[in-house]
Formats: structure tokens, C-alpha cells, sequence
């Protein structure tokens, strides 16, 4: 079935282009959603003016997003949080929190659903975020989230105190060996005794006394 598309799709095309798709697809979604008309002469023939004057729109909306891509290149938002004794944040970092961010170093607003975060940042460490301006064009970020100076205390005491009972742990097993050799060690002692021949034994001798002459 062909369609004529009113504004962008991602997988099918730009305003006023012609696609062909599923009947069930067009009926049930496209048209519905107000995203295409069905390819009558008459929307094709009206379709066609609109795009002309979208040609200039998207000219226009490629121009600005180009420059805010520009402007957030290899920008590094750093983010100063309290966490546990483990590093887990109190909360999380979500994508408007990213936006606001943006909106305060850079002075751009960025809608916080262009700004691509999987999930919410809920620990420690470094981040490489993509926000996607406008179609194909995007601008990658770095963010950096640390603890607060309380926290990097609390985490470091956490981390000093796991590394003592580690090294507790490591010397109860290193004694448990050396016993453990030890008495492995009198054992094979036991072994290695001369046995005493039957004429040592009637007479009472020890095996090195019977050895003597």
C-alpha cells in the first residue's frame, strides 16, 4: 500500500515522500497517527507543496542543529555526589539532570529526551553520552561523576577496612597451612624409622644396636 509520509520517520523517510508499506501498518498506525495520508492524486499534488516549503524548514533546522553539535563536542559535565561506603550514589543522575546541567555550563536547552542514557547513572565513574539533535546529527559528551569529600572518606575507610580483614583472612589461611605441614612433616618422620628385623625384636634390640658388631 502506498502512503504519503507528513513529517519524518526515522525508518521510512522525510515529509511528502512516497513510501510503500503494509496495508495493516498504514491503516492501523501511520494514518491513524496523522504521520502519512493514503497516495491519492489530490494529497500526493498537495504533499508535493508542503514539502517545497519543508526543504527550507529542514534546511534551517540542519543549520542549528550543526552549530549546537559544534558547541557540545567533547563537553564534560562533572557531577560532585554524596554515596555510600561502596560508592553507590543516594538517588541517581537521570537525562534531565543532564539537561539542566547542559543548560547552566553552555547556556543551550536541549530537550532531555534527545540526550541518549539508557538507564539512569546510579554509580561512580565515567560516562560517554550521545545526544541526538535533530535526524542523524549528534554531539558526544563525556560525564564524570565523583564523590564529595565525605564520601571519598567514607569510601576509602570502607575500602582500608575490607583490605585489613582480607590480609586477617589471608594469615588465618597461611597459619592453617604451615600446621597443616607440620604435621604432614612428623608424619613422614614416623615413615622413614628403620623397622626392627624378628632377631632385633626377640632380643631386645634397637635397630641401630643390632646393626653394630
Amino acid at each position: 500500500m502506498k502512503v504519503i509520509l507528513k513529517e519524518y520517520h526515522e525508518k521510512l523517510g522525510d515529509v511528502g515522500d512516497l513510501v510503500e508499506v503494509k496495508a495493516g501498518y498504514a491503516n492501523n498506525y501511520l494514518i491513524p497517527q496523522g504521520i502519512a495520508l493514503l497516495a491519492t492524486k489530490g494529497n500526493i499534488n498537495q504533499m508535493q507543496l508542503v514539502k517545497k516549503a519543508a526543504l527550507k524548514v529542514e534546511a534551517k533546522n540542519i543549520e542549528d542543529a550543526g552549530k549546537v553539535a559544534d558547541s557540545l563536542s567533547g563537553l564534560t559535565l562533572n557531577f560532585v555526589v554524596k554515596t555510600g561506603e561502596e560508592g553507590k550514589l543516594y538517588g541517581s543522575i537521570t537525562n534531565k539532570d543532564l539537561a539542566q546541567k547542559i543548560a547552566e555550563e553552555k547556556n543551550i536547552e536541549v530537550d532531555r529526551k534527545k540526550i541518549d542514557l539508557a538507564e539512569h547513572i546510579k554509580e561512580l565513574g565515567q560516562y560517554d553520552v550521545d545526544i541526538k539533535l535533530y535526524k542523524e546529527i549528534k554531539a558526544g559528551i563525556k560525564v564524570i561523576v565523583e564523590p564529595d569529600e565525605e564520601s571519598r572518606a567514607l569510601i576509602e575507610a570502607h575500602r582500608e577496612e575490607k583490605e585489613a580483614a582480607r590480609e586477617q583472612e589471608k594469615d588465618k589461611l597461611d597459619a592453617q597451612i604451615d600446621t597443616e605441614a607440620g604435621k604432614s612433616g612428623e608424619k613422614k618422620e614416623e615413615k622413614q624409622e628403620v623397622p626392627q628385623s624378628k632377631e632385633d625384636k626377640e632380643s631386645g634390640k634397637k635397630p641401630e644396636e643390632g646393626k653394630q658388631k
